[in-house]
């Protein structure tokens, strides 16, 4: 494999369970949803912040409103982040495995639909800057088609000079999933936090399921 394509909430990232107590709160305090954890994990967890809203309130909701709704939800999530210094670290292995591909001189890109406020916010608190620069990571910014079209990795392997079906993709979400297999990923590695158990063992094109990037230069 020519590069690697990372996926980051859920994946580089631990964060899935920030993502879920940002949206019971938000979802709380701002509209009066009283849900349980089960009902917003199921909602909130794996599709777009579009999809999320659209899904609560309707398709004829503006995008004007939903971008509007969707940064004062991730001003909750950058909160409950930041109020735990445990909370400020990468996935156990991923600081390892990037110094490793430097030293290798294999490249890799992100593909999030994280927004650009997130992607500055990772950068600094997460210190992903010392690995990655701002041009190798593909964010939400209205321009492609989220997660599961396959756009943002299609993008992201143009980015290094490659196909997606010449690099490693690494996921967690079924979202993410179906559009890294709708990409052709020539191998695809899933972090297994977070789409149901059964759907990980009926999707034949997995190649392997881990719980973080401990000895992932293997797949290499």
């Amino acid at each position: 494999m020519k590069a690697v394509l990372f996926d980051f909430n859920g994946t580089l990232y631990n964060d899935t369970a920030f993502h879920l107590q940002a949206w019971m709160k938000y979802l709380k305090e701002r509209f009066g949803f009283d849900l349980t954890e089960e009902e917003v994990h199921r909602r909130c967890i794996g599709p777009s912040n579009e999809n999320i809203f659209r899904d609560f309130f309707g398709t004829d909701i503006s995008m004007e409103k939903i971008h509007e709704y969707a940064a004062e939800k991730e001003v909750y999530y950058r909160s409950v982040c930041r109020s735990d210094e445990k909370n400020l670290r990468l996935m156990e292995g991923a600081p390892e495995l990037f110094d490793l591909l430097i030293e290798r001189g294999i490249p890799f890109v992100i593909a999030t639909a994280s927004p650009i406020e997130n992607v500055e916010f990772y950068m600094e608190d997460l210190n992903l800057k010392k690995w990655i620069t701002i041009d190798r990571i593909v964010y939400e910014e209205g321009k492609l088609p989220v997660k599961p079209d396959p756009a943002f990795y299609i993008e992201a392997a143009r980015r290094v000079g490659c196909k997606p079906e010449e690099c490693i993709i690494v996921e967690d979400s079924k979202t993410g999933i179906e559009a890294a297999i709708r990409a052709k990923a020539g191998k695809l590695i899933v972090i297994d936090r977070t789409a149901p158990r059964n759907f990980l063992e009926n999707t034949p094109e997995i190649d392997a399921l881990v719980h973080d990037f401990t000895g992932f230069e293997k797949f290499l």
